[in-house]
């Protein structure tokens, strides 16, 4: 059974409004299956805010283009290639460097138009958001604030709609930090407890292929 409810956070952000050739199919698939109807993708607001600071900054072109430049630099100089190879090269960096550059200005449009998807719903912070921040930040979790404001919102967002008839909803989370799992699969108590308590499924993927059974309490 797949949720009729399911959140994404930052890091779909970024998948679906990085530079076109870096952009996650898988994420694009998820939004054109929300616009389908299948089912209604929800998003904190303030992913929005953190994706507009860090597209820019994790791909800008030079720090993605340094090092190989270097490379080219050294191995024309010890002629392990030809001075036309890498003048060659250089053509194809200062060719990427302005796509990027060029697709770094589009950013701000992409995260504004996200609004017009049908299949997406875009959410503010509440109080009840920021009290539950609170109380998870007092909680051994060493999570940073945007991580703790994020899960936060999705935690008592999917309380609200449990409220409104859902039984539970899904969450699309790829961060390490919010997973409910460790890198060898065991379990985190804590965050466990935490989405189980607010009926909140994690999967691990965009494709929402996570293979374990909803709890049967749900």
């Amino acid at each position: 059974m797949k949720p009729s409810i399911v959140f994404v956070e930052t890091n779909w952000v970024v998948d679906v409004t990085a530079p076109a050739h870096l952009q996650s199919p898988q994420a694009i698939q998820l939004l054109e299956r929300a616009d389908a109807g299948e089912f209604q993708l929800f998003v904190p607001a303030i992913s929005l805010i953190e994706a507009r600071e860090t597209v820019p900054r994790r791909f800008a072109p030079r720090s993605r283009s340094t090092d190989l430049r270097k490379f080219v630099r050294w191995a024309r100089e010890a002629n392990y290639i030809s001075a036309d190879d890498a003048e060659a090269t250089f053509r194809v960096f200062d060719q990427f460097d302005g796509l990027v550059t060029n697709e770094i200005t589009k950013v701000s449009e992409r995260i504004s138009q996200l609004s017009s998807h049908s299949g997406l719903k875009i959410f503010p912070l509440s109080e009840a958001m920021l009290a539950r921040q609170i109380t998870i930040g007092a909680m051994d979790l060493t999570l940073k604030p945007y991580d703790l404001a994020i899960l936060a919102a999705v935690l008592v967002k999917s309380e609200e709609l449990q409220q409104a008839g859902h039984p539970w909803t899904g969450f699309c989370e790829l961060d390490s930090d919010l997973q409910p799992w460790d890198k060898t699969g065991s379990r985190k108590s804590t965050l466990s407890d935490l989405y189980n308590q607010s009926r909140v499924w994690v999967y691990g993927d965009f494709l929402l292929e996570d293979i374990d059974p909803i709890p049967p309490a749900w």
